[in-house]
């Protein structure tokens, strides 16, 4: 039996209320429409067009403004030539004179991860300095822990999707032979429902509307 929703989701307007906007799963292309139809700077990763939007409307401010201007700033100053001992800073970018001098140290193999950059993030918040060696160190050290069959990399807060996916694959007892068709059937059920956007919460709506047997 198919969850069942306890309202459906609002639509994404000015008028939404601040508990009604955090009660339900936006997907980016959704926040990125409404910070554009508002005036509201449209980039950055999904935590931060979320935390942008959640500001406007308690405040109806358009903040960020200046903070997107001041990245632009910090961004024409950034050395043109990096190597393992240039710091890291906050104008970081995932472009191709980053991607070319992680490819000079690690391989062709190289590409951009979640796990690198949130291994940067977390290094910049706690205010550790940081260089680019110390990112290429950190992306050879996650890819030899991906050759373990046992390991399973942090999925972002804001990947709730590909959480889901995940648990629901791993649920061998109710979902042998679903496959991705049966779990994105039931993550477009649970998008629209109130409040977590879980696996857990998928089985638990879901189990309390079986009927007794």
């Amino acid at each position: 039996m198919s969850a069942k929703t306890k309202s459906k989701r609002p639509p994404l307007t000015a008028n939404i209320s601040i508990d009604e906007f955090r009660a339900f799963y936006w997907y980016l292309h959704e926040l990125v429409e409404f910070c554009r139809n508002n005036g509201l700077p449209t980039g950055g990763q999904k935590l931060a067009v979320v935390s942008r939007i959640e500001r406007f409307i308690r405040s109806g401010k358009r903040t960020g403004l200046a903070e997107s201007t001041s990245i632009k700033r910090r961004v024409s100053t950034a050395p043109r030539e990096l190597s393992i001992l240039t710091v890291v800073g906050n104008d970081f970018k995932c472009d191709v004179t980053a991607r070319n001098f992680f490819k000079s140290v690690i391989g062709e193999h190289f590409h951009f991860t979640a796990h690198v950059n949130r291994f940067r993030r977390e290094r910049l918040r706690r205010g550790i300095r940081t260089t680019y060696g110390d990112l290429a160190r950190e992306w050879l050290a996650e890819h030899e822990r991906r050759k373990d069959p046992r390991y399973k990399s942090k999925i972002e807060r804001s990947w709730q999707y590909n959480q889901f996916v995940r648990d629901f694959a791993a649920d061998k007892l109710r979902n042998r032979g679903k496959g991705m068709r049966g779990a994105a059937k039931a993550w477009n059920e649970i998008r629209e429902h109130r409040g977590p956007h879980t696996y857990a919460e998928y089985v638990r709506i879901t189990e309390r509307r079986q009927p007794p047997t």
